[in-house]
């Protein structure tokens, strides 16, 4: 049931997460790399395995950071490798994978598939009245990756670690995307898939923040989450007030 409209908090913009958002980890490829080192899997396994590598990147991470150089947003082989283990690759093949997944990274992208559901909740977002824009921790392709996976057609701008020098979960570069929109960070959400990058920086940014938890078992006890990101529009519906739309003349991106 959703709540009174008088209690809810105003919303004006949503800011999405870009690698595991808006689009996903090339499991197809992954998959038939791994067969051709030994290790009989499947696109849909190494899925649900990615839960696994979220944890263990998350606890890969320190509790108090500080502010970090451009590229200590944590660590790649305990993302792959928990991956990897959750989907119960031999420990042998697990490092020759990595290093296997991320020349494919740096030389074409890994997070290269439209995420399920994508278009259909950046169409939803902007039907409401919504502004969207993207931050996304990147080499500077971010944006090349969401054109290529056709979900850019509604985001106003991205906003790429790489290119302005500062990463989730540091809030100021969430900062740099609410002084584009002119938007206070109360009256924006964040849409991510990591908590340690995605749910601490909006959070210490002062903005909402909705998971993307398609199993159900990574949120913690009163953090927000969907299971699929075509959900989010009506999570937005039921959760803010969204009555103050577009302005009037102000055209669609």
């Amino acid at each position: 049931m959703a709540e009174p409209r008088a209690t809810r908090a105003r919303l004006e913009a949503v800011v999405f997460d870009a690698g595991g958002t808006l689009v996903r980890l090339d499991f197809e490829w992954m998959a038939a790399a791994a067969r051709q080192h030994g290790f009989a899997t499947d696109a849909a396994s190494l899925r649900r395995a990615e839960i696994e590598g979220r944890r263990r990147y998350d606890q890969s991470r320190p509790s108090d950071e500080g502010i970090q150089p451009i590229g200590a947003a944590g660590d790649a082989h305990a993302y792959f490798g928990g991956t990897l283990a959750g989907a119960g690759c031999p420990p042998h093949l697990i490092g020759p994978l990595i290093v296997r997944f991320l020349a494919h990274e740096k030389a074409n992208g890994l997070w290269a598939r439209p995420m399920e559901g994508a278009r259909a909740a950046l169409d939803g977002v902007a039907k409401l009245g919504l502004r969207c824009a993207v931050v996304s921790n990147s080499d500077g392709r971010a944006e090349w990756h969401l054109k290529k996976s056709d979900v850019h057609h509604r985001v106003e701008f991205v906003v790429d670690s790489q290119l302005v020098g500062v990463e989730k979960p540091d809030p100021r570069i969430f900062q740099i995307a609410l002084e584009r929109l002119g938007v206070a960070a109360e009256r924006a959400l964040y849409v991510g898939d990591i908590r340690s990058v995605d749910e601490r920086g909006a959070r210490a940014a002062g903005m909402h923040f909705v998971l993307i938890d398609p199993y159900g078992d990574y949120a913690a006890d009163g953090v927000a989450a969907i299971q699929n990101v075509d959900e989010l529009p009506r999570f937005v519906e039921t959760t803010f007030d969204i009555t103050a739309s577009r302005p009037e003349g102000r055209k669609e991106p």
